[in-house]
């Protein structure tokens, strides 16, 4: 086995027979190292590729039957097969990273699992990518390991936020905010975004007067879901000094930062240019998004801040697994090409939408996205036509949006997040996941302009 597939998975096996001092092993290691190299090579040449050498995007990957959220939970609720396109959770449809399934195949070769020696190598290689890729120069003991950007964020909210006081939130915003929340037996509050000149601002006015002195905390969507605004650091700033001056602790989820489209530049909380603002601030983060990893559970927070960590890390605590760390390990040494031809192929996508929806969809609201892999489509004009509000009343559903989403899909087979899902400024609207075959999104995009276009 070679010395670059050993630190793939963070195993060196050499060190681990000769500790072990078993001649025997010697060979089945040969053996195991033949099979490793075997499956890599088959990995390698299996990917889709096209005939430049470039990763194959247009190819469509069928997830449907593996247990995925995002395609085999839907038919459930529409037994009657109705459900066609499952353009909901946060996924990506796309074959991952062979560097990935390497690695994974090479930790499985070895067959045998206990608890992991030590998380140092992934550490490394986060504080790498966070520097060279963000500009945020961070050292190891300044992040924590978490199993995911939830427990990060609960053990926040736990820290600063006393039961019975708030945490504010621009809305729209992530819906899984609100579960932290309450996961946090806390209370929030909603700081409903302005669309000026077709982009969503804050509302500083609404946000000064929304942070009243029982409001200890800011949850912070940078890039923002399900509005796609990739934060300028003025706008951010601005927040900041404003969360220091009331008082209030920003938490920053920055799960989306590497989805950025073209002619945009993230701007992570941690690099504003502000000491004060930035140590008032932790930012949890991942790359699950990044290439499709959030069930390998592998995630982390950070802050400049050694005092706001500790009181944070009182509060959480990690159980990272082993292929997870492996998977997560091999995507930041050796995945960066691939999501760059993954972030250009889906910034090309959200280009198609916009002007499929311009031509053929113009009942539809459109704003454009800056960065993530969802966009948020305006239907009230839709909606207001099939008398949705009428139609949820007499239906019993939680809102027009969650009857519009039973509509969409018997009408096109298409499923939708209900807007009403992501607090105040979701009305009317639906999220739309674009991170699939360009052909599925073909195909999506004709299905509901038929079903709308009847109506409008």
């Amino acid at each position: 086995m070679t010395q670059s597939n050993s630190s793939n998975a963070g195993l060196n096996r050499r060190a681990f027979m000769k500790s072990a001092g078993v001649t025997a092993l010697a060979g089945a290691a040969a053996s195991l190292a033949t099979t490793q190299a075997s499956a890599q090579e088959s990995v390698s040449e299996s990917y889709p590729r096209k005939a430049n050498g470039r990763y194959d995007f247009d190819k469509v990957y069928n997830r449907v039957g593996s247990n995925c959220s995002r395609w085999d939970s839907p038919p459930r609720r529409y037994p009657g097969g109705e459900f066609k396109y499952g353009m909901g959770v946060a996924s990506m449809d796309f074959e991952c990273a062979p560097c990935i399934t390497e690695a994974l195949q090479e930790r499985v070769a070895h067959h045998s699992w206990g608890y992991l020696s030590t998380t140092e190598p992934l550490r490394e290689e986060i504080v790498k990518w966070t520097g060279e890729h963000h500009g945020v120069d961070l050292g190891p003991n300044e992040l924590t390991l978490s199993d995911g950007v939830y427990p990060g964020v609960i053990a926040a909210l736990r820290a600063f936020v006393p039961i019975g006081s708030k945490a504010v939130i621009p809305s729209p915003a992530y819906s899984g905010f609100y579960s932290m929340a309450r996961a946090a037996n806390i209370e929030t509050v909603d700081s409903q975004m302005k669309r000026v000149n077709g982009r969503y601002e804050f509302d500083f006015d609404d946000l000064e007067a929304k942070m009243t002195p029982d409001v200890r905390a800011l949850i912070l969507c940078n890039p923002q879901n399900p509005t796609g605004n990739v934060w300028q650091e003025d706008e951010l700033l601005r927040l900041g000094r404003l969360a220091l001056e009331k008082n209030v602790v920003v938490i920053s989820d920055e799960i989306h930062c590497d989805v950025i489209r073209s002619g945009q530049k993230m701007v992570p909380f941690a690099s504003l240019p502000d000491r004060d603002v930035v140590n008032n601030s932790i930012t949890a983060t991942a790359i699950s998004k990044t290439f499709n990893l959030a069930g390998m559970k592998c995630a982390h927070y950070y802050s400049k801040n050694a005092t706001l960590l500790s009181r944070v890390n009182q509060f959480h605590r990690a159980e990272i697994s082993t292929l997870g760390l492996a998977a997560t390990e091999a995507a930041y040494k050796h995945g960066r090409e691939w999501f760059e031809q993954a972030n250009a192929y889906m910034d090309n996508t959200h280009t198609m939408i916009e002007n499929f929806i311009k031509q053929k969809m113009p009942a539809v609201g459109y704003t454009r996205n800056e960065g993530t892999y969802m966009t948020f489509l305006d239907f009230s004009k839709v909606m207001a036509a099939i008398d949705a509000k009428e139609q949820a009343m007499a239906h019993n559903a939680r809102s027009p949006e969650h009857y519009f989403q039973d509509w969409l899909v018997h009408q096109s087979g298409v499923y939708l997040n209900p807007g009403a899902d992501y607090g105040a400024g979701g009305e009317g609207h639906m999220r739309m996941n674009i991170a699939s075959s360009q052909q599925v999104i073909s195909d999506v995009l004709e299905a509901m302009a038929a079903a709308v276009n009847k109506v409008v």
